[in-house]
């Protein structure tokens, strides 16, 4: 069982210290390891290094080229220039093109990721091919340190069978360092408002034996005690206004990995075991619109796992890769509060009422195993032909209990729940004209067997219910290269998403179960036309256009009555939309210029159901349209040598959405989200000092302190100041 001090809510210094130590202790003891069973030969010259670091980046390089240039609907994001500023990897990918990522708050809150008009579950996200649910970071991407990620793929509609997922809208891929860069690391921490600090440490080791080992560990904290508007009740009855800090709202994350194996071997060209462990802390303020005041309200969540990796070039026709891992999450969702609060803090009797600030006493502890598997087999054909197989099986389970309850009482929450989902393909890829031309044509396989056991308080009894899901699809992208800089792209995937077990059986905290939810399917396009690196006199160009269809069938909504939730199905739904970008660099990149812009419509196409009544109008609830700039400026040997200056400017723009139906609003019940707007700026100082490179970064975001709102009536932070600190080594 969980338990939690009432000193968590004030951050002490040597939680972090106290922490840190540790991450440093478990790290030099994997280096000390590392260089005890690996060869160690000594570099005679610092030459010999700098030629080694030049090229592991162009490595690098070609590896995103590659993906960037290939049939497979994607954008490449480099993040390397990222790292140094303060803002999480959230907020990084939100300023990309086609990217809507809506949050509860501030650090540590609920996100709602969206792309090309499809959000959350609808798009899989992964780490270094490893779905994201089994690694350190299961509390959402804004808790994985942007200094850990190289680059993200963000491919569109379209999903590689490599990648075994059964996506609808499209999958995220980040990309590690996974240690190239040989023996070295770093460490950073950030601190700022709302007694905010997050804090890292990366450690590599890489053996001419082929033998590596990494290290990686965050520890993250905030109050996030910012103001809100709000209103409290008067001594009359009535309500007046009144800016409150919120005082329930604390965040604490922590977690570390270790990854060590062989590269290069005869037999293996990679083979990696991977460990990993994290906890979480959330304390819950308030309900969706913040008209409801929490004051006891938490959420934690503990993680370890196993993964397992083997890759082998058996002959120049045949490759294999294999990924299996195996995890426990234990979560516990405490609410047994027997008093309302009002914003000021005030504990507040309601009569009659039972404990439970959201619904029911839970002190509820939910344990779930999760296992799951990746096989790719890829197989050359000819000289341009080649066949590729993946099959992925994914297995949960899970039980729970309410500990606030007697033992003979009845437990809804009490109930065991098995989710086997399965997803293969096959993989056609042809080459023409001097790969001018790339066509690749699959099939897919979707199959899903669930079972749950749980306590039917209508009839008093126990019961077993069971699903299953099985079917097919099928999807062809290809590529034209007009020439080298000038590309284009072209997709369709009859794409289907088995319901997540999120989903199906709910969470630990507001979503109840749906056991009868089915899947969803869709006919997705995609038309691109891409300017990859284009250099000249002007300097360097990039620019891109995407038009994208989304036809869903079975569409899984998450629909909230009071404070309670759950996942059902509309019979139909269309999205349909453009994202266009650019971006353009001088020629000694002193000055930088990227913009981008989405619109798009997603409109309910259902004629039965619940939602038929709202036929051929627009989902409400959600933004359409947004805009993205930033301008950056360098500046080199400034007041020595080897040293660099940037200034950052970044721009958003959302635009207005409505809440309400177009046929239930009037003018007297036109509820919206007003057009937001928000600028941040970054200073970045960075200076190599002998084999080492420290950088200092102060960033103001929210600058103009605007009243922003991801949520309709949930107030994101004010204005805020943050520095960040990191050393390279």
């Amino acid at each position: 069982m969980f338990r939690r001090s009432a000193c968590l809510k004030t951050h002490k210094p040597t939680q972090f210290f106290n922490f840190l130590s540790r991450l440093i202790g478990i790290g030099a003891f994997l280096l000390i390891q590392s260089f005890a069973w690996a060869e160690i030969e000594e570099f005679e010259t610092s030459d010999e290094i700098k030629e080694l670091e030049t090229f592991v980046i162009v490595g690098v390089k070609d590896e995103a080229m590659v993906l960037e240039q290939s049939a497979a609907a994607v954008d490449v994001i480099d993040l390397r220039a990222d790292h140094k500023l303060t803002v999480d990897l959230s907020e990084v990918l939100s300023r990309e093109p086609g990217i809507s990522i809506r949050r509860m708050g501030g650090l540590g809150s609920r996100e709602s990721f969206s792309l090309n008009g499809l959000r959350d579950e609808q798009i899989r996200f992964f780490i270094d091919d490893i779905p994201l649910e089994m690694s350190a970071y299961t509390f959402g991407i804004g808790a994985i340190p942007v200094n850990l990620i190289q680059r993200a793929d963000i491919y569109h509609g379209v999903v590689p069978i490599e990648l075994g997922a059964d996506a609808l809208g499209g999958a995220v891929n980040f990309i590690t360092d996974q240690g190239v860069g040989g023996t070295g690391g770093s460490i950073s921490h950030m601190m700022g408002d709302f007694n905010t600090s997050r804090s890292t440490m990366i450690l590599n080791y890489a053996g001419d034996s082929g033998f590596f080992s990494r290290f990686n560990g965050f520890y993250d904290y905030s109050d996030n005690n910012y103001e809100v508007d709000v209103t409290i009740p008067t001594a009359l009855g009535e309500v007046e206004p009144y800016k409150a800090k919120r005082f329930h709202n604390a965040y604490e994350g922590k977690g570390a990995s270790v990854d060590f194996g062989y590269t290069e071997q005869s037999w293996a060209d990679l083979f990696q075991i991977g460990l990993y462990t994290s906890e979480y802390y959330k304390e819950i303020q308030n309900n969706v619109t913040m008209s409801k005041v929490y004051g006891e309200v938490t959420s934690e969540r503990k993680t370890y796992g196993l993964n397992l990796r083997y890759k082998k070039q058996f002959t120049d026709e045949l490759f294999l890769s294999a990924t299996a891992g195996i995890s426990e999450m234990k979560s516990h969702f405490f609410d047994v509060g027997a008093y309302s609060y009002l914003w000021n803090g005030e504990e507040v009797t309601t009569p009659g009422s039972s404990p439970g600030e959201i619904d029911t006493a839970c002190d509820c502890t939910y344990w779930r195993n999760n296992e799951y598997a990746i096989f790719h087999l890829g197989w050359k054909l000819a000289e341009d032909h080649s066949l590729d197989f993946s099959v992925s099986p994914t297995w949960h389970s899970q039980t729970s209990k309410n500990d606030y309850l007697a033992d003979d009482d009845i437990d809804l929450v009490d109930a065991d729940r098995d989710m086997l989902s399965l997803v293969s393909g096959i993989n056609y890829t042809f080459d023409f004209f001097d790969d001018k031309l790339q066509n690749k044509l699959f099939v897919k396989h979707y199959s899903q067997e669930r079972e749950s056991v749980q306590f039917n308080d209508a009839i008093q009894i126990k019961e077993k219910l069971d699903s299953s899901i099985d079917r097919m699809g099928w999807g062809n992208v290809v590529r034209y290269k007009f020439y080298e800089w000038l590309i284009g792209k072209a997709s369709y995937e009859q794409a289907t998403r088995l319901p997540s077990f999120k989903e199906v059986f709910g969470n630990a905290e507001n979503v109840i179960a749906n056991v009868e939810l089915s899947e969803e399917y869709s006919n997705n396009y995609n038309l691109s036309l891409e300017i990859n690196e284009l250099n000249n006199d002007y300097g360097s160009w990039k620019a891109g256009t995407n038009l994208f269809i989304r036809d869903v069938e079975d569409a899984i909504l998450l629909m909230t009555v009071n404070n309670v939730s759950q996942y059902q199905n509309i019979s139909s739904v269309e999205s349909k939309g453009f994202q266009v970008s650019g971006s353009w660099a001088s020629p000694e990149e002193f000055l930088s210029i990227k913009a981008n812009y989405t619109k798009f419509d997603l409109i309910n196409t259902a004629d039965k159901g619940l939602f038929a009544q709202f036929k051929n109008e627009q989902i409400p609830n959600r933004p359409y349209t947004f805009f993205n700039t930033q301008v950056g400026l360098k500046w080199t040997s400034v007041f020595a040598g080897y040293d660099e200056l940037r200034l950052n400017w970044n721009y958003r723009f959302v635009d207005r959405f409505e809440l309400l139906w177009d046929s239930h609003r009037s003018e007297q019940s036109d509820i919206f989200v007003p057009i937001q707007e928000s600028h941040s700026l970054a200073t970045v100082y960075t200076k190599d000092i002998y084999s080492y490179t420290a950088s200092i970064t102060a960033e103001v975001q929210n600058i103009t302190d605007e009243k922003l709102y991801d949520h309709y009536g949930v107030q994101r932070p004010g204005r805020a100041f943050y520095l960040k600190t990191i050393i390279e080594f």
